[in-house]
């Protein structure tokens, strides 16, 4: 019997370590499934893919941004060349109106003084139509030019400005 339990204490012993070197394999594979696991954790971290997508976001855009504030720079300084151009449009438009009214009110004094002008033209033709006629026939040279011949009256001596019928 002592043989007989030296074999089953035997047996039990090799048992025993097939279930210590399957502890061992399930521990060892334990420990490499908690060290997988934690690897898989840090790999599959939001934030690490937050970061991770954020850089390839930032390369494959920065092309396109830069493209874009080079644009918004262009249509800025085409805003401010425009603003300029027209601000010196209205300058010109402004003074081209003001000379307009400043010659408008110019026309309209010579308007108000246009009478005044021509009555003063047509006493000035009506007194040299009476007055110059007398004054050209008062001395020989004058009555010469006007076709006249210088005379002097036999009887009275008064000197006269005859036209003759010709």
């Amino acid at each position: 019997m002592v043989d007989l339990l030296g074999v089953v204490v035997a047996k039990v012993s090799d048992k025993l370590d097939q279930h210590g070197e399957t502890l061992a394999a399930v521990q060892k594979t334990a420990l490499e499934s908690r060290d997988a696991a934690q690897a898989a954790k840090a790999f599959a971290d939001p934030q690490r893919y937050g970061r991770h997508i954020g850089n390839e976001i930032d390369k494959a855009l920065a092309a396109p941004l830069d493209r874009l504030e080079g644009l918004h720079l262009s249509l800025a300084a085409d805003r401010r060349d425009a603003s300029r151009t027209l601000d010196e449009l209205v300058r010109q438009e402004e003074q081209t109106l003001q000379r307009l009214r400043d010659e408008l009110a110019r026309a309209e004094r010579w308007k108000k003084r246009a009478p005044f002008i021509a009555l003063f033209g047509l006493v000035l033709a009506v007194g040299l139509s009476i007055a110059l006629p007398r004054f050209m026939a008062g001395n020989g040279t004058a009555c010469t030019v006007l076709g006249g011949e210088w005379l002097r009256g036999s009887e009275t001596g008064i000197q006269a400005c005859v036209f003759y019928a010709g």
